[in-house]
């Protein structure tokens, strides 16, 4: 290492940060999108967007997958009525009710940030809470404005009743109820007919209830889904107030077909 490289090396670790060289199978990572269009191409494929809160996901999908007919499911009304508002479509079907692991009602914690509603409660006095609450002008214990009854079906259940054959791809970001969301599935992931799962596991402790990879992959390994890619925000417990990860779970036929190793 010549003497100039060294200082400016000394001079970064003095502040804190830590500089190394990418290697060169760490570079051009594809995103998760970039696989999908890898793995589908140009086809006209089934999207399940499960948590749709206001379209974010709606406008992505269509951005790789303009020709996509996509089941969005948003439990919430006032976002339901933003979505009937803003995606009139005859390939967007909108539902306002929730997917979980059996037909029923149960309450859902619907919190003064929309994205973060969910069946199950926040947990008091974290860091998360505190800088949400602020944000949104609001204190600790009014950051949940609403609990309600919110129906919920199955996945086994909607695609039986509405003929549905295939899922090419199934998104799910419900604040830690993924796992009963793949339970309400049992019978289609059985019968292999979902090919790709991307899903939010939340690892620290900003709800009362966490996951962990046996909650989601009970019901993957043993049908043969393997996990496939991650992304995340921060990569610890002990530092930052968020540690979660969107993952990708995929069919093994898939896999061998599309992996050059």
């Amino acid at each position: 290492m010549n003497k100039f490289k060294k200082i400016i090396l000394n001079s970064f670790r003095y502040l804190g940060y830590n500089i190394k060289k990418i290697q060169k199978e760490e570079r051009n990572f594809l995103n998760f999108d970039e696989i999908y269009k890898k793995i589908f191409g140009n086809r006209k494929i089934i999207i399940f967007d499960v948590g749709g809160n206001r379209g974010q996901s709606i406008n992505r999908f269509l951005n790789i997958f303009p020709n996509a007919e996509i089941h969005c499911f948003e439990p919430i009304e006032k976002n339901f009525l933003f979505l009937k508002k803003n995606y009139n479509s005859k390939n967007i079907k909108l539902n306002n009710f929730a997917l979980g692991e059996k037909n029923n009602i149960k309450n859902f914690y619907i919190n003064a940030k929309s994205s973060t509603s969910s069946f199950n409660k926040l947990s008091k006095n974290t860091k998360w809470l505190k800088l949400r609450a602020k944000e949104n002008k609001k204190n600790i214990n009014s950051f949940t404005i609403e609990k309600k009854k919110t129906s919920i079906k199955s996945i086994d259940f909607y695609c039986k009743q509405n003929k549905i054959k295939h899922i090419h791809l199934l998104k799910l970001d419900t604040q830690g109820y993924e796992d009963k969301i793949l339970s309400g599935g049992k019978n289609i992931l059985k019968s292999g007919k979902i090919s790709i799962i991307e899903l939010e596991m939340i690892f620290d402790n900003v709800y009362e209830k966490y996951l962990t990879f046996t909650d989601i992959e009970k019901n993957l390994l043993k049908n043969k889904y393997r996990f496939t890619g991650i992304e995340t925000c921060n990569n610890n417990l002990f530092e930052g107030i968020l540690f979660f990860g969107d993952l990708i779970y995929m069919k093994e036929d898939i896999i061998k077909k599309h992996i050059k190793k």
